[in-house]
């Protein structure tokens, strides 16, 4: 008798407990919200910033290795020294001129393809005190590729050695990133020189603005946080000046030109309404990027034809 009553009760308890937990309720997760901005400024709205003289041509690029440049950075280590890239189907390589054009270095990045390189930049990186080269493998024309790489190695000097130089760049970080919304152009790319947070601006009839906080992972996929869509077309370049205060993003038609009033950050400053500066309009207009002392920016682009040579703009500050 007391056998029966205890597994009547052993039953009991096991019935109630299965009752008791299909009876708790189950968690409700929050849905994921982008802190996401979308601009309200319309393009026809944005008035001429006159922070910067007309262009002057400060050199021809005549050699064919830039028949399509597609990038352009100044260089923080060699003065008045710039590196210039081309874009898909090209060696992996870029070259860094002096000021007539001529040029200087040739660097071979490692064993990496160019798949598509659009833009590069130079700042800051792992090491305090050393600046950086960035590459951008991020174009995509046939919205092809689920992943974009950044090439980041610190700036070769040149100082001291037999011109022009010709060497591979064997150390260096392979960033991988995705957007988080699917595969998608880009030919703009920015570092923060004060956070080291990378930016890649899409190519669209709205730009997307996505960012990559530091550090950056070099051993696996990171997936970019969107930041703003803003109501600007096609951008093929962009820049951050070297003191981190300025912002400049360009297509072939127009530049556009942020600055800060304080001590805002990048994301926040992305989210005033531009101004439009100085530009001479280039056929492709694929590059731009601050002088390293800040004087002003330069400007090139792929050539109109191959038989003419590219000028690069500078455009002075005022």
């Amino acid at each position: 008798m007391k056998q029966k009553i205890f597994f009547s009760f052993l039953l009991f308890s096991l019935v109630s407990s299965s009752c008791s937990e299909s009876s708790k309720p189950t968690p409700v997760v929050p849905p994921v919200v982008e802190d996401i901005f979308n601009a309200t400024y319309s393009f026809s709205d944005l008035v001429k910033n006159a922070s910067f003289e007309d262009a002057k041509i400060v050199c021809l690029l005549n050699d064919n290795k830039f028949t399509e440049a597609s990038g352009i950075g100044a260089s923080q280590v060699n003065k008045g020294m710039l590196y210039v890239e081309e874009d898909s189907g090209n060696p992996n390589q870029i070259q860094l001129i002096n000021q007539s054009g001529a040029i200087v270095a040739n660097y071979t990045i490692g064993t990496v393809g160019n798949r598509d390189w659009e833009d590069l930049a130079v700042a800051p990186g792992p090491d305090a005190g050393v600046s950086y080269v960035y590459v951008a493998d991020i174009g995509d024309n046939k919205s092809q590729y689920p992943t974009k790489f950044i090439y980041r190695f610190p700036e070769p000097s040149v100082a001291g050695k037999s011109l022009p130089i010709n060497e591979t760049i064997t150390t260096f970080d392979k960033i991988e990133l995705k957007l988080p919304d699917g595969v998608k152009n880009a030919e703009s790319l920015m570092v923060d020189p004060l956070t080291k947070d990378i930016y890649i601006v899409s190519k669209e009839s709205l730009a997307t603005v996505y960012i990559a906080t530091y550090p950056q992972d070099v051993t696996k996929v990171t997936t970019m946080k969107r930041l703003a869509v803003l109501p600007l077309s096609t951008l093929t370049a962009g820049d951050i000046s070297s003191d981190g205060n300025e912002v400049l993003l360009k297509s072939k038609s127009f530049i556009c030109y942020w600055k800060k009033s304080g001590n805002e950050s990048i994301t926040e400053l992305l989210k005033k309404t531009p101004t439009l500066v100085a530009y001479t309009i280039e056929q492709q207009g694929e590059a731009v990027c601050f002088a390293a002392d800040r004087s002003g920016y330069f400007t090139t682009s792929e050539r109109p034809d191959a038989m003419q040579d590219q000028p690069v703009y500078f455009y002075k500050r005022k």
